[in-house]
């Protein structure tokens, strides 16, 4: 069972490495998409001193740097000092088709930017569906399930024999060759299989079983924002876990394979 284990693994690994490393990647991203973003907006403005305006201003204001026909959607203030942005929207259509950067001291219009030119939005477009609609959703859902696979089936590879638990734990940057790539993937793959596990049952839900009501929740597990800058920095971490797996998994295989050609 092991080993047939073993062949599946890997060669779903080596099949698709690539998708899953681009997945995670644009995860990683978009866990901090909103500190980025305010980061990017306070390198180019300086915010004003002083205290913020109401939203009925605020709103107000960034209304009028918009076509008069757009409806803005419900506001959300920043639970810090930051920037505000005003998303619009054409009535009986959720989707924004505007978005206004306004300093909500001095009421000063920033930006008026097209949200889906966004960076953060077309990286989650790919997320979420790859450009390809339903389609794309299907097969977004599939890569999880074989996410939530490899967890399992790795974890069951890795269990060690008794008495080598300890060692089966740990990694040693001074080790080479298969024995680094082997702990590395291992110890690692131990330490965060929670969250990992986490992020891939959760990105399941979120495509085939999501409803309304706790669609906010399961997205907020997924990527960590429910549990703020501590949960944020974790799906990022998670997010490089497809690129660590996929260098030290072939790196093994490979190894394993030249050594077998020598023998």
């Amino acid at each position: 069972m092991r080993k047939i284990l073993k062949k599946i693994h890997l060669y779903l690994a080596l099949a698709l490495f690539i998708p899953l490393v681009l997945q995670g990647l644009t995860g990683s991203i978009m866990a901090f998409r909103s500190e980025i973003s305010n980061a990017i907006l306070h390198h180019k403005f300086d915010l004003s001193e002083g205290d913020f305006k109401s939203e009925e201003e605020i709103i107000a204001a960034a209304s009028a740097a918009v076509d008069p026909e757009l409806n803005p959607a419900p506001l959300r203030m920043p639970e810090e000092r930051n920037f505000v942005k005003v998303r619009f929207n054409k009535k009986g259509e959720r989707k924004p088709v505007a978005e206004v950067v306004i300093d909500p001291v001095s009421l000063q219009v920033l930006e008026v930017n097209d949200p889906s030119k966004n960076i953060f939005r077309i990286l989650k477009k790919f997320h979420e569906d790859l450009f390809l609609s339903e389609i794309g959703k299907n097969i977004v859902g599939i890569f999880g399930i074989v996410m939530l696979f490899m967890c399992v089936s790795g974890l069951v590879i890795w269990w060690p024999k008794k008495g080598m638990l300890k060692r089966a734990l740990t990694f040693k940057f001074a080790d080479k060759g298969k024995k680094f790539h082997r702990d590395l993937h291992g110890a690692i793959g131990f330490w965060l299989l929670i969250p990992f596990t986490a992020v891939s049952v959760t990105g399941i839900y979120l495509i085939y079983f999501r409803t309304k009501e706790s669609n906010k929740l399961w997205h907020s597990i997924h990527d960590g924002t429910v549990w703020g800058i501590y949960g944020e920095s974790l799906a990022f971490v998670v997010g490089l876990l497809p690129l660590l797996f996929s260098i030290t998994g072939i790196a093994l295989w490979w190894l394993k394979k030249k050594s077998k050609k020598v023998a």
